[in-house]
């Protein structure tokens, strides 16, 4: 499926001009207009700005106006099969004042980016970053380069970003449209950790709002162990197949955690009303959101793939091999570690029937110490003091040792920021 994302500034400055790409050329007031028609995208999303809106008395009023500005120069200017997000700005502006942290413009585009496209086979995203302004052209490429790093992993996808000539209209009254990039990403794991900063931050906030804010109106987030989603995370990082099945999360809870904070900060937004509009933003992203949009994001793509659906902490070896060959195919260090512990595995637990579940290092007839954490990943989590393994009617199923759970955890996030 094809993507074209394009930032969007103020569209009422822009001056018609002809704008050239790949042998052809068009007069419009917007390099959109020609990559439409070049590139026939499936959608086509343009990110704009609040702080386009002129009036609205609640912020969802103000979304609505800038949405609806950027909606008549969509339309005038031809566009066709094209949808609009707008995302929070900040600024002085002739129509209002905007304030707020800038980056949650960035947190904002990662999260609804990220689960538009999460139910395409095949992905083609282009990326047009000739109207943007300042900060949003910067913040949209580093959201959607990170999004379609982890993206990579699970699906095959291609990546072009596009920028026009510097406008001089006294000098040259054409504009070439450029592709500053065209690749195919390096699948790379997200390689976050849930921290000390909550995915909300109060800014202005008085202590009865602070008390609603964390107490009430983001209650799903104290209804997930912060340490298994990060864990959940590290298994995909370092290449730990049995501590991706031991610690997938509630997809469901994810995504209404994801909900109920874009729904609360934009509950937090004051518009107020004196001889310039103010838009006040008193909360603000923390840096945690994102882990929990890439951790629903990595645990829906596998289930999509028909990977891991659920958590389960019984796995039979032949699953693991699945996934081997499934997933960790993005990394060759991966495939052939895991792919070498397996073998092991199997051949040291061949003729080896066991009654019920046996720590494996004592099934090997060695006496069983403390779980050694070099050993861990070095061993694809597979740590012979801290899995158990059963032989039933030549099925090995494997698990980790309950007991020891909490120092699992701690050894999956290795590496994790």
């Amino acid at each position: 499926m094809k993507f074209l994302i394009a930032t969007w500034g103020n569209p009422s400055n822009w001056d018609e001009t002809t704008y050239v790409f790949d042998g052809r050329e068009i007069k419009s007031k917007t390099s959109l207009k020609i990559l439409q028609e070049d590139i026939e995208p499936d959608k086509t999303i343009i990110i704009g700005l609040n702080t386009l809106a002129e009036n609205g008395e609640s912020y969802k009023e103000v979304k609505t106006n800038a949405e609806e500005k950027i909606r008549e120069y969509a339309d005038e200017y031809g566009l066709s099969n094209y949808e609009i997000l707008i995302a929070p700005g900040v600024g002085k502006f002739p129509n209002g004042v905007f304030r707020g942290n800038a980056l949650d413009y960035y947190y904002y585009i990662i999260a609804k980016i990220s689960l538009k496209l999460l139910e395409t086979e095949k992905l083609s995203i282009h990326l047009d970053l000739t109207h943007g302004i300042n900060y949003s052209t910067i913040l949209t490429y580093k959201a959607i380069k990170e999004i379609i790093d982890v993206f990579s992993i699970f699906k095959e996808v291609r990546f072009r970003a596009y920028n026009a000539d510097p406008s001089s209209p006294k000098i040259a009254n054409k504009l070439s449209i450029n592709r500053i990039e065209d690749i195919i990403p390096i699948a790379t794991p997200f390689a976050e950790k849930l921290g000390q900063e909550r995915p909300l931050e109060p800014i202005d906030l008085s202590s009865e709002e602070r008390e609603n804010l964390f107490k009430n109106k983001l209650r799903s987030i104290r209804e997930v162990r912060k340490s298994e989603i990060s864990s959940f995370i590290g298994a995909l990082y370092n290449g730990l197949p049995l501590a991706l099945f031991r610690f997938y999360p509630e997809r469901d809870k994810l995504k209404e955690i994801i909900s109920d904070v874009l729904d609360t900060y934009e509950k937090c937004v004051e518009v107020k009303r004196g001889e310039k509009m103010e838009v006040v933003r008193k909360v603000r992203f923390g840096r945690d959101f994102k882990v929990y949009v890439f951790a629903y994001v990595i645990a829906a793509l596998l289930n999509n793939l028909g990977l891991i659906s659920s958590r389960k902490s019984e796995v039979a070896l032949d699953e693991i091999e699945n996934l081997k060959e499934n997933l960790f195919k993005f990394d060759e260090r991966f495939e052939v570690r895991i792919d070498k512990d397996i073998y092991d595995i199997k051949k040291r637990l061949k003729e080896k029937e066991t009654e019920g579940w046996v720590i494996y290092k004592k099934l090997l007839g060695e006496a069983v110490g403390e779980p050694d954490k070099r050993n861990f990943p070095a061993h694809s989590g597979f740590e012979k003091n801290i899995i158990e393994v059963k032989n039933e009617k030549r099925k090995l199923f494997l698990r980790y040792c309950e007991d020891k759970i909490e120092t699992i955890a701690d050894f999956c996030q290795g590496g994790l920021k």
